[in-house]
């Protein structure tokens, strides 16, 4: 049985990510890969039983770094707004320097490949963040509803905006990311109501 080496998983992981980037999952077979990364087939079989176990890999694999790096420097304890800014911008920084990657998993979370038991999974290395928009919701400081809707309503709107400068920049220059933070902010917290002043 042959053994299997990081650094070349490591580069064939990244040749799939390019790959598939650019001509999409259905497109893509186990010989475009091999000829992508200048390795036989066989050596792929070594990693990946077939195109459904490369996937399945690649995509957890991938996805497990985003949420590792978006909870980078994550205290459960802190003030949740700046744990959420912390979150948000992790993801920003993440986009930034992990774009293949970001684009994979928006592919990736299209496909009818990605399944429910695979995003179960995941669950369990995301448990941070889930218990930061708990803490938030029954502290009164978040809307009463699902931290997976709060997330949401964080996450999907830093990734459109992302989406969007990189393909016309001008549209978007330098974005503030205090502002875009506020936003989305301001959607998940609950407005503490001052009481009418009444003149006579």
């Amino acid at each position: 049985m042959r053994m299997k080496d990081e650094n070349k998983k490591a580069a064939i992981t990244k040749a799939i990510i390019g790959l598939i980037n650019e001509i999409g999952f259905a497109n893509i077979s186990m010989s475009k890969i091999a000829k992508a990364t200048g390795l036989s087939a066989a050596t792929l079989y070594v990693y990946y039983e077939n195109k459904e176990d490369m996937f399945r890999k690649v995509y957890l694999d991938v996805k497990k770094q985003m949420i590792e790096e978006c909870g980078k420097n994550l205290c459960l304890q802190e003030n949740v707004q700046e744990a959420v800014r912390k979150l948000c911008k992790n993801l920003l920084r993440y986009m930034k320097e992990y774009t293949d990657e970001f684009l994979f998993i928006e592919q990736a979370c299209n496909s009818p490949m990605a399944t429910d038991e695979m995003i179960k999974e995941l669950e369990q290395y995301n448990q941070n963040t889930i218990k930061i928009f708990q803490r938030g919701v029954q502290e009164g400081i978040l809307k009463q509803t699902s931290p997976a809707l709060l997330i949401s309503f964080c996450y999907y709107p830093i990734q459109q905006i992302f989406k969007e400068w990189r393909k016309e920049k001008s549209m978007l220059p330098d974005v503030d990311f205090e502002v875009v933070f506020q936003m989305c902010w301001d959607a998940i917290n609950v407005k503490k109501r001052h009481p009418s002043v009444l003149s006579f």
